[in-house]
């Protein structure tokens, strides 16, 4: 139970830091970049927005187009996150697709905590789409902040420790 405390207590201190700012920032960014780059998207495809009139293409064109703002704010977020956000702890490494791809999965997997809230609030409290989708952005930014640092941007000791070789007598 004292373990249990002790772990609250790192989540807590975690949460309060100014790194999480920063990592809001960033995810702020991203739902910026996500939405212009869909819209524009609608733009340059023409895609027509009535229900009423839309064809087969402009729907499937619906489903389509916001994985390209998606993957462009996932691309931005890693390399701000990389060299801003947990910029301390990635001053020894460089950018590389490893590390990008475990930032993608975390990503991918906050989807679903995202998904289950906002699903949760619009069919079981009859909110808003809008207020569900804020509801579900917020339980994805945790789920991926603490993937980020913990799994992405968390680093082990690098120091190696030197083996002094052992006398006759099994002493160093």
């Amino acid at each position: 139970m004292k373990e249990f405390f002790k772990n609250l207590k790192d989540v807590f201190n975690a949460l309060t830091k100014f790194q999480f700012m920063r990592f809001c920032v960033t995810g702020s960014l991203g739902v910026i970049t996500d939405a212009v780059i869909y819209h524009v998207f609608l733009l340059l495809f023409n895609v027509n927005l009535n229900k009423a009139t839309r064809t087969t293409t402009d729907t499937i064109l619906l489903f389509i187009l916001p994985v390209f703002g998606y993957l462009a704010a996932v691309i931005q977020n890693y390399l701000v996150n990389h060299f801003w956000t947990f910029g301390k702890e990635t001053e020894n490494h460089r950018a590389s697709f490893q590390l990008f791809f475990k930032f993608f999965a975390v990503s991918l997997f906050s989807l679903i905590p995202r998904y289950a809230f906002y699903t949760f609030l619009l069919i079981f409290n009859n909110i808003t789409p809008d207020l569900a989708n804020i509801g579900g952005i917020a339980a994805g930014m945790f789920t991926n902040f603490f993937g980020s640092k913990f799994v992405v941007f968390r680093f082990k000791d690098e120091t190696t420790k030197r083996i002094e070789p052992k006398d006759e007598n099994g002493e160093n």
